[in-house]
């Protein structure tokens, strides 16, 4: 049986000050084993990790029984990013940064893009831009002892803040690109489970500051027959085809 876990970490080098100092060797590395150890997970998906490239330390980022994956914000340090640490036991078979494809290295990537014209270039680009999205593809085995693939989307979600519209069309938008990416894998015979930080609440009951919420009716050509989306769709979408703003 996979183990996964996700955590919201909000900044990855914040847990390891207190460890870092019980471990003797004072070595970074070793605290991330000893997080990473204790979590018990086979796959542990890590959201707004708040490190840039130029700042990720190779204590940090190479950590001893573990593969790790980043995708960092290109617009802004310090801000969103999310990670996947997989076991050498469930090593991904392939990974990729980014939904749209245009992060792409042409070799090791998930692939199934599926049709994103309703976007222009510069959009997708700025979707995946602030480093919201990492895929890792594993082969797994059915209760049957079938071999399948099962392809893990790591997301951190947008915000959407009341005081800059832009950001809720962008929150949306990102939604949709979603949507396509996951249908694109489950089309092509993947199982699919998207998990992370999505920055939505179901119902109000689902938040902790429930009468603050905005609540935010469908936009047509938003988020079409987002039902199709399946494991996504309850999160992303509330009763009548509404959802929870935060």
């Amino acid at each position: 049986m996979l183990r996964i876990v996700s955590w919201n970490i909000n900044g990855i080098r914040s847990p390891l000050q207190g460890v870092v100092c019980q471990e003797t060797s004072n070595s970074t590395s070793m605290a991330m084993r000893r997080i990473l150890d204790e979590l018990d997970a086979d796959i542990v998906c890590l959201q707004e990790t708040k490190v840039t490239r130029d700042v990720l330390t190779e204590p940090l980022a190479i950590v001893e029984g573990y593969n790790s994956y980043f995708s960092f914000s290109r617009s802004r340090s310090g801000y969103s990013g999310v990670a996947t640490f997989c076991k050498d036991s469930a090593t991904p078979v392939a990974a990729e940064e980014g939904l749209s494809g245009l992060f792409a290295t042409q070799n090791g990537d998930v692939g199934c893009y599926g049709n994103t014209d309703e976007f222009t270039q510069e959009e997708l680009r700025a979707l995946d831009s602030e480093g919201r999205a990492l895929l890792t593809q594993h082969k797994i085995r059915t209760w049957e002892g079938k071999e399948r693939t099962l392809t893990l989307i790591n997301v951190y979600c947008p915000h959407a803040d009341p005081g800059k519209p832009e950001r809720l069309t962008f929150k949306m938008r990102f939604y949709r690109l979603l949507q396509i990416r996951a249908e694109a894998l489950l089309a092509a015979g993947s199982h699919v489970i998207i998990l992370g930080d999505l920055n939505t609440a179901h119902r109000r009951i689902d938040h902790c500051d429930a009468v603050n919420l905005v609540r935010v009716p469908l936009v047509s050509g938003l988020l079409p027959d987002c039902n199709s989306i399946h494991s996504a769709s309850q999160c992303v979408l509330g009763p009548r085809g509404s959802f929870f703003c935060e």
